[in-house]
């Protein structure tokens, strides 16, 4: 059937018979040519041994000359002589095969096509492998071909073996257009079929046969290639002698991996020995073509056309063989090797006759038939098979959850049998029993329940996985269900170095929950944190919102193995009772590292009275709720945007993107001058071109990010173009986003508002942070201001008085709503810093001296909370480390462009090493309040933070600069 297809393709390719040239002529004028088919010049040409266009010394040889007659020369030139009608005038092409093997065609004279160097000696010839075609017009009705060929490299010399085709332009172009069009579609499938291999491979099923798969059909794709425009080799700049082995090598490659892809899917004949004779001949042969001269490649084509042969020959019958003992699939296997074999033979016809067949693409979709056909019959025996084994499983899981049920009955009625009859014994004639008999007669009572959770676990993991578990959800007090498991798994820390607190406010709300799986929710979830924990303490925590209430249980002792055990936390039977049992009730679970956190509704009857309680919540765990404070940007108020294009056109699309009445855009044109702006106004977000003259977008991306971090000051990347290393570099040096041009009026909208947004949720958690900062008062602090105040009421009642009132504006200017500000009257923070300094200068008298060198006259705003925490930086860790105390200078310079707030100390001072690392942020800091946040808000408004400067037993200057001019 195979070689039927492939007689009449060569049938349908075939084209009329064209007159054979004649002692050098060929006569066309009683033919017309047509633009449906070119014609072969074959017959008998002028040969002349000699490199010249004239040559008087010349012979009649046949072309093509393969098993005609045999050139003895190295170098020659062919000359043909083509008559034409006299009214035809067009354009001709030429297409010649490979010649050997290098070769020039001259028109009329003109040379228009060349292969490689023609030489008449061995040092100045120069071989190519490859064809070529030429394309010429002429008002005559007669052409002289002329073609010079030298050959210094094969055996054949200055041979023509195949035949030049001749036509006009359009029938060569046709007839090259249609090869390229069926060796492109084969080379597509073939690639399309190692991805998928490949993509298989990497992300399904990591198999070594679908390497074999992949690898196979590159090189086949690859040979496919090459044969079509063997001057790709040129690429390489590859002479003629690698060109030769490359080529060789490729087909080698392809049919052995195509060999061991057999051998792999022939399961039965996997090891058998006639694939390892083949592994060797194929090894030998490839060592073969990369150590011996190219004259020995061409003597062993045969050789290597007969292995090729002989392997999918030899896949073929062992296809057969498995097909005959009852494997249907093996039987596509072997229509796969016999359309590969088919290709073989006809390429062995192809290279000992000089006959011209065109290209066969219906050898390439057999075998692609034949490997679709087999992957889909061993698809369905596999469904098959799995459809047989999804059955099984099903009835041992039954048998299994039988099993369950079954042995969680029988075990749970003695169970109970037993911790009854415990209980009893251990309630009656109390005076009887020894305390510690009695102690563990409680031991074993709780042993006994805490087992029974663990058979009723066993039983509702069946009917969870049956859908058979019903629930009662209602409004349940979680602290009278937490401190009952509480009591329940006291005996688990008996020995163990473990406290279980709870943190949840009195006054937290309920939540909706059946309480009985409550119970078992927590009961599961503190026995394990238990067995996972050494010693330390088990924090339970919670927190809520108007609808939800969130559930933290976290301990500080776990071991690392015991971490990631609760990572994986689906693989215990209680855990995944619990996960399942959280999401009947509407809640979900999950764990962070060293804690379980699981989230439940909270009751409806409590829902309305969740906003007061979250006041008393703030109080209990203030930094974690704080957050929800922050308030949204005020109605009217305008997102400042700084647009950088060197195109005015592209900065006026994006000013009419955004809507005047909600962002002001500001557009530039230059880096230099964005540079100018960038400390000028406070920007919610910049808009940058990568592509700009002198200071490119990415460098001044780099400048920026030298000032602002990413959280601070957002920056959206346009980029013309969306390749990865475009889109790295941009990352890499700071960007938050990117859009490619043209631009998308909805994606650059939707995404510069994801990016403002982001900018101010930071912001104002900088300023809650200011404001924390002040709000976490040090207990210390208040009791011994407390027991000042207490001790001069007995001393000096007026100087009490004062000190109270002072204690009390303290307080006031600490929780002063104003702290939530951007900034505040720097009169207002001096009056916070007044107060705390007179308060420390009653507690310490002598020991603390403070100097005030301010102008009063300048009026300025400061963010709030930027110089008290510096003088209490201060006064802690500089003067009050000293035995004698110190001083304290509150320093304020009146610059030209810039006012100066200096703090300074002479007290203990730092270490360099330990001065530059107060205000790194990737260092966690434990003394100094709240450097970092200042300084990031410094930086984030001013363009610049704090700058210290300290020496040991010297003392510390901290200052920072605050333009005049802030718009």
């Amino acid at each position: 059937m195979l070689t039927c297809f492939r007689l009449a393709w060569v049938a349908y390719h075939a084209t009329p018979d064209s007159p054979l040239a004649k002692e050098g002529v060929l006569d066309l004028r009683n033919m017309e040519l047509t633009d449906d088919y070119s014609i072969s010049l074959d017959g008998e040409w002028e040969f002349s041994s000699g490199i010249g266009l004239h040559s008087s010394d010349t012979e009649i040889v046949s072309v093509p000359t393969r098993g005609k007659q045999e050139i003895h020369d190295q170098f020659g030139t062919y000359k043909l002589r083509i008559l034409l009608n006299q009214d035809q005038k067009q354009m001709y092409g030429i297409q010649v095969p490979l010649a050997n093997t290098a070769s020039k065609l001259f028109v009329n004279g003109d040379l228009i096509a060349q292969a490689g160097e023609v030489a008449e000696t061995n040092r100045q010839h120069q071989g190519q492998y490859h064809s070529y075609s030429a394309f010429f017009t002429t008002d005559q009705n007669e052409i002289e071909l002329v073609m010079q060929v030298s050959n210094f490299d094969t055996p054949e010399k200055a041979s023509i073996e195949k035949s030049i085709k001749f036509g006009s332009d359009t029938s060569i172009i046709h007839e090259q257009q249609s090869n390229k069009t069926l060796t492109m579609m084969i080379i597509i499938v073939l690639l399309l079929y190692a991805l998928h291999a490949i993509l298989i491979y990497l992300f399904i099923y990591r198999k070594k046969v679908l390497l074999f798969f992949t690898v196979g059909f590159l090189f086949t794709a690859l040979d496919e290639f090459i044969n079509y425009n063997k001057s790709v080799l040129t690429w390489f700049h590859l002479d003629y002698d690698w060109s030769i082995k490359v080529t060789q090598f490729v087909y080698l490659v392809s049919a052995f991996f195509f060999v061991q892809l057999m051998r792999s899917l022939l399961t039965e004949y996997r090891k058998a020995r006639v694939f390892h004779w083949l592994n060797m001949l194929y090894g030998l042969c490839a060592l073969y073509i990369f150590t011996l001269p190219i004259r020995f490649i061409f003597s062993a084509e045969i050789f290597f056309s007969l292995l090729y042969l002989g392997s999918f020959m030899t896949v073929i019958i062992l296809a057969l063989k498995l097909y005959v003992q009852k494997q249907e699939e093996s039987f596509f296997l072997a229509l796969t090797a016999l359309s590969t074999t088919s290709g073989i033979i006809w390429v062995i016809i192809k290279i000992v006759s000089s006959y011209e067949i065109p290209f066969y693409p219906f050898d390439y979709l057999f075998a692609f038939l034949g490997f679709s056909l087999f992957w889909l019959k061993r698809f369905q025996q596999m469904n098959e098979e799995s459809k047989v084994l999804v059955h099984q499983l099903k009835q041992a899981d039954k048998q299994k959850d039988d099993f369950l049920i079954n042995s969680s009955q029988q075990l749970w009625n003695p169970l109970n049998e037993m911790i009854t009859i415990a209980q009893t014994i251990h309630d009656r004639n109390k005076e009887e029993i020894p305390l510690e008999d009695k102690n563990d007669l409680k031991l074993l009572i709780d042993i006994g329940r805490s087992m029974s959770f663990v058979l009723n676990d066993l039983l509702d993991f069946t009917r969870l996985k049956e859908q058979t578990i019903q629930i009662d959800p209602k409004s349940t007090n979680i602290h009278a269900a937490l401190f009952g498991v509480f009591d329940i798994l006291s005996f688990i820390t008996d020995g163990k170095n473990i406290q279980l607190i709870s943190t949840i406010p009195d006054a937290f709300p309920h939540v909706r929950a059946d309480e009985q799986r409550l119970i078992q929710i927590l009961f599961n979830l503190l026995h394990y944190t238990i067995k996972c924990t050494n010693e330390g303490s088990i924090v339970v925590k919670a927190d809520c919102n108007e609808h939800t209430a969130t559930i933290q249980i976290e301990s500080a002792g776990l071991s690392i193995n015991a971490k990631r055990k609760m990572i994986k936390h689906s693989e215990e039977l209680g855990l995944r009772v619990c996960e399942q049992l959280i999401e009947l009730h509407g809640g979900s679970l999950h764990t962070q590292y060293s804690s379980f956190i699981f989230t439940l509704p909270i009751a409806k009857e409590q829902a309305q009275l969740v906003e007061t309680q979250k006041i008393d919540l703030n109080k209990e765990v203030a930094v974690t709720d704080l957050s929800q404070l922050q308030e949204k940007p005020a109605a009217g108020h305008c997102f400042m945007i700084l647009a950088i294009d060197d195109d005015p056109v592209t900065l006026k699309v994006i000013r009419t993107i955004f809507p005047a009445e909600k962002y002001e855009v500001v557009t530039v044109t230059t880096s230099k001058e964005a540079l100018d702006l960038l400390n000028v106004i406070d920007w919610d977000l910049i808009i940058l071109d990568a592509m700009m003259p002198k200071i490119s977008g990415y460098e001044l991306m780099r400048l920026i990010r030298e000032q602002y971090s990413a959280l601070e000051l957002p920056i959206l990347l346009l980029t013309a173009r969306n390749y990865p290393e475009h889109v790295y570099t941009g990352f890499a040096l700071g960007t938050n986003d990117y859009v490619t041009k043209p631009i998308n009026s909805l994606e650059l909208k939707v995404r510069s508002k994801a990016l403002i947004d982001l900018k101010h949720a930071i912001s104002e958690r900088l300023r809650m942070e200011a404001a924390w900062l002040q709000a976490q008062i040090q207990p210390h602090f208040l009791f011994n201001t407390l027991n000042t105040i207490a001790s001069l009421s007995t001393i000096d009642s007026s100087r009490m008085v004062h000190l109270l009132n002072e204690f009390g504006q303290y307080l006031h200017k600490s929780f002063d709503v104003r702290n939530l500000e951007r900034v505040v009257p720097i009169e207002h923070e001096l009056e916070l810093v007044r107060s705390y300094l007179y308060i420390e200068k009653e507690r310490f008298g002598n020991r603390l001296q403070v100097i005030w060198e301010t102008d009063t006259t300048l009026t300025l705003e400061i963010p709030p909370l930027s110089i008290q925490p510096l003088v209490e930086n201060a006064v802690q860790h500089g003067i009050l480390k000293k035995t004698q105390g110190g001083t304290v200078w509150i320093r304020i310079t009146d610059q030209p462009t810039f006012i100066t707030i200096a703090v300074i100390d002479d007290g203990v001072g730092m270490q360099e090493e330990r001065w530059k690392q107060v205000l790194d942020e990737r260092i966690p800091q434990r003394k100094e309040v709240g450097l970092i946040n200042i300084n990031k808000r410094l930086k984030r408004i001013y363009g610049q933070g704090l700058q210290i400067k300290s020496s040991p037993a010297e003392g510390t200057e901290i200052t920072f600069n605050v333009p005049k001019v802030i718009e």
